[in-house]
């Protein structure tokens, strides 16, 4: 089994190749900057060249893969014209591209509850990858997910410091975050679950992920 992520920099993206490598797996890291991304290499992750927004640069990352792992996604607050690009543009044409290519496993990181906010650009992005991949023909897990506790400064604490409105997507305005070494270690262990606890684990499925405990941000900042 040979493993493509992508987003293999970001926040996600490298605790899952992280943990990937410790368990022994090949992982090739589709990347757009070479020279930024040399500590992949470093830890023994393979890399090649692409990008989501040239989806021509993409078949070529899938020769000889038999998963692939999109950890990839932009922040909120990026141009909405950009995201559509990478996260609606780029995405389709990953997915048909690995319908080509014979993928055997699709695992996509998308959002808890998308499908309620449909006001939010990202959120509906979301979305729509999560129906296209429904329907696409390739094996998948969905992990949704609600954030991270590696990004509550520069998301939360930063912007409630400096009066800015923060967007929750819990109608209980309590958000339930989870380490990503944790995430990443459930999606390595959705690659090669044999228990009979873990069997959906290999079919096509989507899994909400949400940490033990729930943080309020509901006392200091504007609710959108």
């Amino acid at each position: 089994m040979t493993i493509l992520v992508i987003g293999a920099t970001g926040t996600l993206g490298r605790q899952v190749v992280k943990q990937l490598l410790d368990c022994g797996y090949p992982v090739r890291c589709l990347v757009r900057n070479i020279r930024k991304a040399d500590f992949l290499k470093e830890w023994g992750a393979e890399l090649i060249y692409g990008d989501l927004k040239l989806p021509e640069t993409l078949p070529n990352t899938l020769k000889g893969i038999t998963t692939v792992i999109d950890a990839a996604t932009l922040r909120p607050e990026e141009e909405i014209a950009t995201i559509k690009q990478v996260d609606l543009i780029g995405k389709i044409a990953l997915i048909k591209a690995a319908k080509i290519a014979k993928i055997k496993k699709f695992i996509f990181f998308s959002i808890s509850e998308n499908e309620k906010f449909q006001s939010i650009p990202l959120m509906r992005l979301k979305n729509k990858i999560e129906n296209i991949l429904k329907v696409s023909g390739i094996s998948y897990i969905i992990f949704q997910i609600p954030g991270f506790y590696q990004g509550i400064i520069t998301q939360y604490a930063i912007p409630i410091l400096d009066q800015q409105t923060i967007l929750t997507t819990q109608d209980s305005k309590l958000i339930a975050f989870m380490d990503t070494r944790d995430i990443a270690k459930c999606c390595t262990k959705s690659l090669n679950s044999t228990d009979s606890d873990d069997q959906k684990l290999n079919k096509d499925s989507i899994i909400n992920l949400v940490g033990p405990k729930k943080l309020d941000f509901t006392r200091n900042y504007k609710i959108m």
